[in-house]
């Protein structure tokens, strides 16, 4: 991992930057990440980039099971990617997978707890940026998000767009 400075304060980058396009303020994006999933990686990195005015790197998607990979990811990951995942950010230092809920449905609050909660996986990466629908109440996404970040061991970030707004949460608060 390389350290740059911007703004008098030294960022984390990952290796080989120069594979990177900047496709917008603060946004770069690995030649790599070649996926089904790029458009929507790219919409939710804007999205992170834009509200913290800070750079978010979209990381190539190197299949593990592709001849030769462990030596592609050595090469292309910043230290620390988990064994045979493919994080979609790498921000702040941290690694981010990008999630979307696409069903919109509310059902009673338990179930609609429980579906925020299932999309947050914290296998891919360290940290989640969950795009929620404006159909789910404010104080059920709090609830369940706060749920599940105090019911882990670990010190996670989820970072929530709901709608045009930014709210990040940690362990025991959200800010």
């Amino acid at each position: 991992m390389v350290d740059i400075f911007m703004s008098g304060e030294s960022i984390a980058i990952p290796p080989r930057i120069d594979t990177y396009e900047n496709v917008a303020e603060n946004v770069f994006v690995s030649r790599l990440q070649q996926t089904e999933e790029r458009e929507g990686n790219i919409k939710l990195a804007k999205f992170l980039a834009e509200k913290t005015n800070e750079p978010v790197f979209v990381l190539p998607h190197i299949q593990p099971s592709q001849r030769g990979s462990g030596k592609i990811r050595t090469l292309f990951f910043p230290k620390g990617v988990k064994g045979n995942k493919n994080p979609d950010f790498y921000f702040r230092g941290r690694f981010v997978d990008g999630k979307c809920m696409v069903n919109t449905e509310i059902n009673d609050i338990k179930t609609s707890k429980r579906k925020i909660q299932n999309r947050l996986s914290f296998t891919q990466s360290d940290d989640v940026l969950l795009e929620i629908p404006l159909t789910y109440p404010k104080d059920i996404i709090d609830e369940a998000i706060i749920g599940k970040l105090n019911s882990s061991k670990h010190n996670h970030i989820v970072y929530v767009k709901y709608g045009e707004v930014l709210f990040i949460y940690k362990k025991t608060s959200f800010l």
